[in-house]
């Protein structure tokens, strides 16, 4: 199993932030990495997602179940179906000071292919890890300050 983890500082109050990843659906028109998502809402607090992304030099899909915290600034994720054989994480936004607020995304995953493991999954880390870094870069302003 492999670990993604990404933070990075940006220009909004952890709130906002909250907020604006929450709102699944406009990363279609908000970031280049994602070509679709369909979000089907369960519950105040609960979604499935189903994810079209550019991944590598292909395309990479899942359907996954939202929890969403707006108390804890938190959303964890966990993949129903697809294309990897796990994916799950959790996205955690926290203060930093009225206009700036720290998320952070943690994954693992695992592809299911062993005996390609060691040559597919480090290019999985480093795409999951681009296309996180590309859509918070494109939610939020220019000036935010990633931290790998």
């Amino acid at each position: 199993m492999r670990q993604v983890n990404y933070t990075q500082t940006v220009a909004a109050s952890a709130q906002v932030a909250f907020e604006k990843i929450a709102d699944f659906k406009s990363f279609e028109s908000h970031c280049q990495a994602v070509i679709s998502v369909d979000v089907k809402a369960i519950s105040d607090n609960e979604s499935e997602s189903t994810w079209l992304v550019h991944f590598h030099d292909g395309k990479m899909s899942w359907s996954e179940r939202d929890i969403f915290d707006a108390q804890a600034l938190t959303i964890d994720f966990v993949q129903i179906e697809g294309d990897a054989d796990v994916f799950e994480g959790r996205w955690t936004i926290e203060t930093v000071n009225e206009s700036e607020s720290k998320v952070t995304f943690d994954a693992r995953f695992c592809m299911g292919i062993p005996t390609l493991a060691d040559i597919l999954e480090p290019i999985a880390e480093s795409a999951i890890k681009q296309n996180v870094e590309q859509m918070l870069s494109e939610l939020f302003t220019s000036n935010d300050k990633a931290v790998a």
